[in-house]
C-alpha cells in the first residue's frame, strides 16, 4: 500500500491516513504529537484539530476531511484497511 500524500492543516501541521485507519498528527520539527481513530472517530476530527490547531478555519478543515475521506475509499478498495490485524475494507 502506498504511502498517502500528508493532509495540510497550515505551514506546521499536517494530517497522514495509515494502514490501521489511524490519523496521525504532524508538527513541523517535533514529529507525531497526536493519534486518533479515523475509521472510528470521523467526527471528532474537527476537535481533534483545533485542539492542537485553535486557528485552524473551517474551510481547511472541510478540505482535510475530503482528502481523507477519498485516502480511506482507496483504501477500502485496494482492501488495505486493517484493524486489530484483520482486513476490514474487503469489498465483495
Amino acid at each position: 500500500m502506498k504511502q498517502f500524500e500528508p493532509a495540510r492543516i497550515n505551514d506546521q501541521y499536517s494530517l497522514v491516513l495509515n494502514p490501521t485507519g489511524n490519523v496521525d498528527l504532524y508538527k513541523e520539527g517535533i514529529g507525531v504529537v497526536g493519534s486518533m481513530s479515523y475509521y472510528y472517530t470521523r467526527n471528532d476530527l474537527p476537535l481533534f484539530i483545533c485542539r492542537h490547531d485553535p486557528t485552524a478555519d473551517l474551510r481547511t478543515i472541510h478540505d482535510v476531511m475530503v482528502l481523507l475521506d477519498n485516502q480511506m475509499d482507496e483504501m477500502v478498495d485496494c482492501g488495505c484497511l486493517m484493524v486489530g490485524g484483520r482486513n476490514v475494507a474487503a469489498r465483495y
